[in-house]
């Protein structure tokens, strides 16, 4: 048997390198949500983690690179938590997106200050990769909203803006939420929500009136 492959305490290396590389992954999401990015350093992560700063390097060529990893798993949660259901009716659906997104930030402070705060203007490969992950969740949010709506269905470039409008209004919604503390409750703030949708609607269909 090769080096590579050669169990250790009943682990193979590639074990124990993926082991190490969720450590660190594990370190970073805690210091990037607390500390900050910017204030974190990859002494600080392998210090974090438990690990030789040397095991840094076999997983991540830079701080940067853990932050795209870090900001990955970071979304995945967020995206099994505001596309979790399977409503069919419209108004639920947004209900549904909404009341996840705000559930998922206040029990998850640590990770919503990566993905509200923390990867915002490190780099333009970082901004790109923001960029994609909410045009992602965008994109299945309103082919959702499409299907429960009879008639005549939005253009692709249609439902890319609504995809776009719903997602940078859930962001800046739940960004003021977490500022302000988790202030006004979250159902309150979601039948606020309602509400306003409602007005819209309404005044929508008096101007076609």
């Amino acid at each position: 048997m090769s080096d590579q492959g050669r169990p250790y305490a009943g682990a193979s290396r590639e074990e124990r390198e993926s082991a190490r590389r969720e450590q660190l992954v594990t370190a970073g999401i805690s210091l990037f949500g607390t500390q900050g990015y910017r204030s974190a350093t990859v002494g600080a992560v392998c210090a974090e983690a438990g690990l030789n700063k040397r095991y840094f390097y076999e997983s991540f060529a830079t701080l940067e690179d853990l932050l795209c990893e870090v900001y990955e798993r970071v979304v995945a949660d967020l995206r099994a938590s505001v596309l979790a259901g399977d409503d069919e009716d419209a108004a639920m659906v947004l209900r549904g997106f909404m009341a996840g997104f705000l559930t998922w930030a206040q029990a998850n402070p640590v990770q919503a200050r990566v993905h509200l705060f923390e990867v915002l203007g490190v780099s333009a490969r970082v901004d790109e990769l923001y960029r994609w992950q909410g045009r992602a969740i965008g994109d299945e949010l309103a082919s959702r909203l499409s299907a429960t709506v009879a008639g005549p269905q939005l253009t692709a470039g249609q439902q890319k803006v609504l995809g776009d409008v719903l997602v940078g209004a859930g962001v800046q919604m739940v960004v003021d939420w977490v500022i302000s503390d988790y202030q006004p409750p979250r159902d309150e703030l979601l039948d606020q929500m309602d509400a306003t949708l409602g007005w819209v609607l309404a005044a929508g269909l008096a101007a076609l009136g």
